[in-house]
């Protein structure tokens, strides 16, 4: 009886050393999905296609290593992984291939544009192009009323007060 006491102890004790030592199989089961789910997910297959994201999920928490061609694939990256299930938080250390645009300059203005449209679910940032030349904004994109149209056009607006707030405007 007293064998047979020990032999569960220590089975116990061995067990417990394991999970403690090796983690729980079931957070590294979801780390493993979370991580796949992000590769083959419609944006990083579609949208992030030609940026080079590297996705590590330990205990739910997602790092986000790599660089992309555009500032707002960042955040669309980040948001991505954020909505999927598991996920407790995402650390986005993504980099912008090349250098960084200018402040104030049209390459800024359409980077600024386009990530305020992705936050926004009441627009498409995605089927929404954004041009500018000479700080003067134009968006392109399909939308079936005025309703839909309005949005995109103040969100833009606000984008470009912050910059007549810091510097010359087209609209100022």
């Amino acid at each position: 009886m007293k064998t047979a006491r020990y032999h569960l102890a220590l089975i116990v004790t061995i067990t417990a050393s394991l999970f403690l030592i090796t983690g729980s199989p079931f957070a590294s089961d979801m780390d493993n999905r979370i991580e796949s789910s992000a590769k083959e997910s419609y944006v990083f297959k579609t949208y992030l296609s030609d940026d080079d994201i590297k996705i590590e999920s330990r205990d739910g928490v997602v790092t986000l290593t790599g660089t992309v061609t555009e500032e707002a694939h960042k955040q669309l990256a980040r948001e991505t992984v954020a909505s999927m299930p598991g996920v407790k938080s995402v650390n986005s250390e993504l980099k912008l291939k090349g250098e960084s645009p200018a402040e104030y300059s049209d390459a800024w203005l359409m980077t600024k544009v386009k990530t305020s449209l992705l936050f926004h679910r009441s627009v498409s940032g995605i089927k929404t192009e954004v041009l500018a030349e000479n700080g003067i904004i134009t968006l392109r994109g399909e939308a079936t009323s005025q309703a839909q149209k309005d949005p995109a056009t103040k969100y833009a607006q606000d984008v470009e007060s912050q910059k007549a707030k810091g510097g010359d405007s087209a609209y100022g």
